[in-house]
């Protein structure tokens, strides 16, 4: 299978290439600049696998009701679990992530300059404005040299900023669940500042039955130069998700019998979730001179969540969650006859504060309290990072960090995990289209708050559970010309004291964790683009193997077993078709391998081929309307796979064939 994608890879561009060979335009693309990596760098000459995907050139026609409608496209990633919004999008990188149980573990969130990932590494994306995401920058691998804890990956979202004219717009969704989202933007452009203010309504009855929710997101944005040298960009976000329902997971009869039924204990239990979240935050870059930079921030985030699961001990939650952060770094740089250099020194301080209380759950109404218990985690993070550009065509690249994080609770001493994690790498432009890198990097990843209090061991934190480590090391080929990019990564990652979720019998439905020893992960990665007259074709392809390389699990050696959660490959192919000056037909398949469901691999979990088509038409300057069809061949398949389900009610199906319907208004 392996060299047959590969083939694909050589043989498409180049067909393509043939085929319209007479139409094809010298587009010269810009040098794209990858802010994500603390210090600027060229794309084509970054010594890493960084991804960056332009959402304002190419326009994203989808539903807009999950995060995962932008992930497309960028090896190495994986997302599930984009239908049920009470457990919320699960993503992984390169594996990193796929333990998660809800939400998002181990990869890092940033969104606009602002941490979005607490300091313990939960990520929740129900509070992103999907609506005014103009890019994303994808950082694959370990690295913790950049944000310190959880950062198997890093995932840099930017939104709008500013305009070159100020403007208003209404979006509009309709699809199949009765599925809607209203959007709203309005853009004021002064002569110094811009303000962009956005509002995004959602709701759904969901596909399966109990799996509807219901949000309301504001977004406000102000940026404003005071001066030549000073930028500020202040920032809030208030959420409001009254309630998003949970299916829960089935066995497979239970699917065969009634894929859109719900689990009957998650609606006995009337199991949901409901949040209300706030967040602001100020940056303030200030220009020294013209070699010298000063970039600033600081952000409070507080977060209300209810939750029901469905069992009776501890089955409702209610979590009031107070998170602020700060840091600041300075960057100089010094230029030579034949080279230039900029160093970067920075740090990082972030405080998290969680009051947990745990009651009863009387089929839905609330018993008796069963824990309440305050946790901290605070963490502080020194970074030093050099880079060196020579004319020669050689850029290095190397840096350390060093995080102290603290975790404890009201009736618990503070305990220390404290790390160091250097970083190096190295990349040569052979000439002006090919640039070959190699780099090695480290991350670490404490436990959550979460996995830490739900210790089998009864109250208090689950002090046997350990951080887990890993050491990435990749070599990559990027080629690019003035119409068609190609890029090659093959990397290895050794990671110790992974975690990994299980059930007990007494719980059903509730995580536990446990460090399952030693793993390894390796794979290539491939993406290119070809662009033409009439459009362009993108592909991209993962292959991976992820495997335990020392883990005993009741007396079953699980050496060479494959990891759960993380398919062995995914291919996706996108083709976007100019039909006319004022009309654009968008074709997307994607092809999810197998993956397993459990450690000892006893459920395999078959690929799937996914098919989706979207046609769009401007109806007048800067409006379009749209129509798509998602999974077009009707093919079953399940939005998630609960890992290590007791029970084996690992499947949540996903939605047969549905059609959506879009409008975009803009004045």
């Amino acid at each position: 299978m392996l060299g047959y994608i590969s083939r694909l890879f050589l043989i498409i561009p180049f067909f393509v290439y043939s085929n319209f060979q007479d139409s094809i335009q010298k587009i010269e693309l810009d040098d794209v600049i990858v802010k994500s990596t603390r210090i600027d760098v060229k794309k084509k000459e970054a010594p890493l696998s960084v991804y960056v995907k332009d959402l304002y050139r190419n326009k994203n026609y989808s539903t807009k009701s999950s995060f995962s409608d932008f992930t497309n496209l960028i090896p190495g990633i994986y997302t599930s679990s984009s239908n049920n919004f009470s457990q919320d999008l699960r993503i992984s990188i390169r594996g990193f992530g796929a333990r998660s149980a809800f939400g998002i573990r181990g990869v890092k969130l940033i969104v606009d300059g602002i941490p979005e990932t607490t300091p313990d590494g939960q990520s929740q994306l129900d509070n992103l404005p999907l609506g005014l995401i103009s890019n994303i920058e994808v950082i694959r691998g370990p690295s913790s040299i950049l944000y310190g804890n959880s950062s198997g990956g890093v995932i840099n979202i930017n939104t709008l900023s500013d305009n070159s004219l100020p403007y208003y717009r209404t979006s509009a969704v309709f699809g199949a669940y009765q599925y809607q989202s209203i959007q709203r933007t309005r853009v004021f452009d002064w002569n110094n500042s811009s303000l962009v203010i956005h509002y995004d309504k959602r709701r759904s009855n969901g596909y399966r039955d109990f799996s509807g929710y219901k949000s309301s997101i504001l977004n406000l944005k102000y940026l404003r130069d005071l001066d030549e040298k000073n930028k500020i960009v202040w920032q809030i976000n208030y959420t409001d998700s009254p309630y998003a329902k949970d299916a829960g997971g089935l066995k497979l009869s239970e699917v065969e019998d009634d894929r859109r039924q719900s689990r009957k204990n998650n609606f006995d239990y009337d199991t949901y979730e409901k949040v209300k979240h706030i967040k602001t935050g100020f940056s303030w870059r200030h220009l020294n001179d013209d070699n010298s930079s000063i970039d600033s921030y600081f952000f409070y985030q507080k977060r209300d969540f209810n939750s029901k699961l469905p069992f009776n001990y501890g089955g409702i939650i209610f979590l009031e969650r107070d998170y602020y952060g700060i840091g600041t770094k300075y960057s100089k740089q010094f230029f030579s006859d034949n080279k230039s250099r900029t160093i970067t020194l920075g740090i990082d301080y972030n405080n998290q504060h969680d009051d947990r209380k745990r009651f009863k759950n009387n089929l839905g109404e609330k018993g008796d309290n069963t824990f309440d218990q305050i946790e901290k985690f605070k963490s502080t993070g020194l970074y030093f990072i050099n880079q060196t550009e020579y004319k020669s065509g050689l850029l290095f690249r190397y840096g350390l960090r060093y995080d102290d994080n603290r975790i404890g609770t009201d009736s618990e001493a503070f305990i220390s995990l404290n790390r160091f994690n250097p970083s190096l790498g190295v990349s040569y432009s052979i000439n002006d289209s090919n640039n070959i890198y190699l780099s090695t990097g480290t991350s670490f990843e404490t436990p959550t708050l979460n996995e830490l209090s739900n210790n089998p061991n009864g109250n208090g934190l689950n002090k046997s559970l350990d951080p887990s480590s890993s050491i990435n090391y990749e070599i990559g080929w990027r080629n690019t010309t003035s119409n068609l990019m190609f890029e090659a990564i093959a990397y290895l990652i050794n990671t110790d004291n992974e975690i990994l979720p299980y059930e007990l019998e007494q719980f059903p439905g509730k995580n536990f964790y446990r460090n399952v020893g030693s793993t390894r992960r390796y794979g290539i990665e491939l993406s290119s683009q070809i662009l033409f007259s009439i459009g362009n074709l993108n592909l991209s392809y993962t292959n991976a193997k992820n495997t335990f390389s020392d883990f005993l699990l009741d007396d079953n050696d699980l050496k060479g077993l494959s990891l759960p959660g993380i398919p062995n490959q995914i291919l996706d192919v996108e083709l976007i078709l100019n039909l006319s000056k004022r009309s654009t037909l968008l074709i997307n398949n994607r092809l999810i391998g197998e993956l397993f469901a459990d450690n000892l691999n006893e459920t395999l979990v078959s690929s799937y081929n996914l098919l989706n088509i979207t046609y769009s038409k401007e109806i007048f300057k800067n409006s379009e309307i749209y129509l798509g069809v998602n999974n077009l061949l009707d093919v079953n398949y399940f939005d998630n796979i609960r890992i290590n389900a007791f029970g084996k009610r690992y499947y949540e199906p996903a939605p047969k064939r549905n059609v959506h319907f879009g409008l975009n208004l803009s004045f």
